[in-house]
């Protein structure tokens, strides 16, 4: 069998320390099986953005050496990686359509991603889904793959762990070949040293509120930050000063997990027990069983009235 044709990209940009720290590592693996590895990254972080086009920005293209580990604006290597100013579902769709159009790809990864993609409140958030959901879209097969991590000691020991587990789960599903029409398998692996089973699980519902923090709080030196009742006073009062209101993205991580209430089966359930999981996901909204909700019937009658 000829090696698999493979498409990488990420929502956490090129190799970085602090924010992309996954990538490299999981491409070279790749490359020891022998497949064949094209890669088209965004330029920069690109989390939390879904399966989003900027339909007025132009998209700018640069190049990652990987030998030098350097970003520069024109390709010097055959194995630079691809960097475009887009979303991760636009350098899916114009690696695809422009700057690989004469590879017919086997697979498309988005990943891996830096931290888990589990839960709805993830799956439908994720860069790194939306990619691979805008793969499936091109009519290919797709896996968007994220490392779950529970602590901040991050070894290359790790990541080599983590990758060796990921190839192994990529390869079976590929060997398997069972795949369905606009299936992407979400695969959540563990960054741990040993070994992990593998757990085929559904998505956890659960819900979230406030995502975001008023600036003011921080600028302030407020030591009531994280009361409610501060805050609101607070904001309440650079308001009635003229002051320009400004908010910035500031979830807690630990309540949006919601460990202890996931179900058994489900992808932050296994993910808390450092199983990797295997959730098939399908690129489209599903629709509600229509007939389990009567009360739908009166639109129908509208324009009977």
């Amino acid at each position: 069998m000829p090696p698999y044709k493979v498409l990488i990209t990420n929502d956490d940009g090129p190799p970085s320390q602090d924010e992309s720290p996954f990538v490299f590592t999981f491409i070279e693996y790749l490359l020891s099986l022998g497949w064949e590895v094209s890669v088209c990254l965004p330029d920069t972080q690109k989390s939390w953005i879904s399966k989003s086009f900027m339909i007025k920005d132009h998209i700018n293209v640069k190049y990652y050496n990987k030998e030098h580990d350097r970003i520069q604006a024109h390709r010097s290597s055959s194995s630079d990686y691809v960097l475009l100013g887009g979303t991760p579902a636009t350098c899916v769709n114009i690696g695809l359509h422009h700057v690989f159009k004469d590879i017919d790809f086997d697979l498309v990864i988005a990943g891996p991603n830096f931290g888990r993609n589990s839960a709805n409140i993830y799956t439908l958030a994720s860069g790194t889904i939306g990619a691979a959901m805008e793969a499936t879209l091109c009519r290919k097969k797709a896996i968007a793959l994220s490392f779950a991590f529970y602590d901040r000691d991050i070894t290359q020991s790790k990541i080599d762990n983590a990758c060796g587990m990921a190839v192994k789960v990529v390869k079976q599903l590929m060997d398997i070949d069972q795949w369905q029409d606009g299936v992407v398998y979400n695969i959540n692996v563990p960054l741990v040293d040993e070994e992990c089973s593998v757990k085929v699980t559904t998505v956890y519902q659960t819900a979230y509120g406030n995502l975001f923090k008023p600036v003011a709080m921080e600028t302030t030196g407020s030591q009531d930050a994280n009361d409610d009742e501060s805050i609101e006073r607070s904001v309440r009062d650079q308001a009635e000063r003229g002051e320009v209101l400004e908010y910035r993205f500031a979830p807690d991580y630990k309540s949006l997990s919601d460990i202890k209430n996931a179900e058994v089966g489900t992808d932050t359930w296994a993910v808390h027990n450092k199983h990797i999981s295997v959730t098939p996901l399908i690129a489209t909204y599903a629709v509600r069983n229509i007939e389990q909700m009567p009360g739908l019937e009166a639109l129908t009658n509208m324009n009977k009235l």
